[in-house]
């Protein structure tokens, strides 16, 4: 069975995840309360997943992550901040070795991100091991002072230096300053180490903002406009959403869903996906082996999202947020989105019965911010 190592300074903390995830029976939750006692264990066991807060005692997130590079590379990492999560420009989704999850989560957004580690090993995505771009973050979060020694395969050493959180110099070969570390802050597959910064360096040379460098911004301040912070999570439908007429246009749906169909097939037993409408037609769809009635299948599942305020009343329960239908065939999600724009579209996706559904509804919550720009 898989091993996933949680690490936190709060014991109750980690023993609450523990608890919430050994329920699912998918894997085997080791836990540490300090940066040494996690290097411990990952010195004698082989841990699928790494989950660490950004502050732990001993050694900080920040040194474990580099102890992950240098001796775990291509091992899937979560980081666990209280600060706001970098929202990264270049995709709504984080598909990498290290994803940023923000404190307080659903335990459900945990287990979710950890089984999107655990595909990345299963797919080999995973040997591009960590890059700069979702670690240079962290280094602002936690105002580091100090110098960052970067490997990577192909191109040699280079160094970064920072002080309070802000790159202030950089050194690659024949560069120094703005270009070194516009050159570094590309690279993936990286082995970093940390060491006190040098006295000599004191003058700034560099004037892109770190999180310019990541291609990120925080997503507190970017996208308050977009996701009601009061909403209960991912897959909860606006309270009286306005209509749009039509939701999206069918011919942009099936573009965006063109665009993903490759992470969405290589998800394990992958059998359908499917943009819907409020009232259950078909926008775009794709299949596999092509044998299913997604049409039918969309109407009569419509229906659970589709009651009556007076229905509502009744049964003390308001519309459905999420559906997951497990059968001998296969397994059935549905979804709504938190965000206005596309309030009027859900996501169905189809996988075989032993198939990743907890990375499909991932990849399904993940399509939505994708439709919405289309929509903008």
């Amino acid at each position: 069975m898989d091993k996933v190592l949680i690490v936190d300074g709060n014991a109750d903390f980690v023993a609450s995840l523990k608890d919430g995830l050994d329920k699912m029976h998918q894997f085997e939750v080791l836990t540490a309360t300090d940066g040494e006692e996690a290097v411990e264990i990952l010195s004698k066991d082989k841990v699928s997943v790494f989950v660490t807060d950004i502050n732990t005692p001993k050694l900080d997130g920040l040194e474990l992550l580099a102890y992950i590079t240098q001796e775990h590379a291509s091992t899937p990492c979560i980081v666990m901040t209280d600060y706001g999560k970098p929202w990264f420009r270049k995709r709504m989704d984080q598909q990498e070795v290290l994803y940023h999850l923000e404190k307080p989560f659903e335990i459900g957004a945990l287990a979710s991100a950890i089984f999107v580690g655990l595909n990345l090993r299963d797919e080999g995505i995973n040997y591009k091991g960590m890059t700069m771009s979702s670690i240079l973050p962290l280094i602002e979060i936690e105002q580091k002072t100090c110098r960052m020694e970067v490997k990577t395969t192909g191109k040699g050493k280079g160094y970064l230096y920072f002080d309070e959180g802000v790159l202030i110099d950089a050194h690659f070969k024949g560069l120094t300053g703005e270009k070194a570390a516009l050159e570094i802050s590309e690279w993936d597959r990286i082995v970093i180490k940390f060491s006190d910064l040098p006295r000599r360096r004191t003058r700034t040379r560099v004037k892109t903002h770190l999180m310019d460098m990541a291609g990120a911004t925080w997503m507190r301040e970017e996208t308050e406009e977009l996701l009601d912070d009061d909403a209960a999570g991912p897959g909860v439908l606006l309270d009286d959403p306005t209509p749009i007429e039509p939701p999206i246009d069918p011919q942009i749906a099936d573009m965006v869903l063109q665009r993903q169909l490759d992470e969405f097939k290589s998800i394990k037993g992958y059998l359908a996906v499917a943009v819907v409408s409020r009232d259950g037609d078909v926008l775009a769809s794709d299949q596999w082996p092509g044998s299913l009635d997604l049409e039918r299948l969309a109407v009569g599942i419509s229906s659970i999202f589709s009651v009556s305020e007076e229905t509502i009343a009744q049964i003390g329960f308001p519309q459905g947020e999420a559906l997951t239908l497990h059968t001998h065939n296969g397994i059935i999600l549905f979804v709504s989105s938190t965000m206005e724009t596309v309030a009027d579209i859900r996501l169905m996706g189809i996988t075989a019965p032993d198939g990743n559904w907890f990375y499909m509804k991932v990849q399904l919550e993940n399509l939505f911010p994708k439709l919405m720009a289309e929509l903008d």
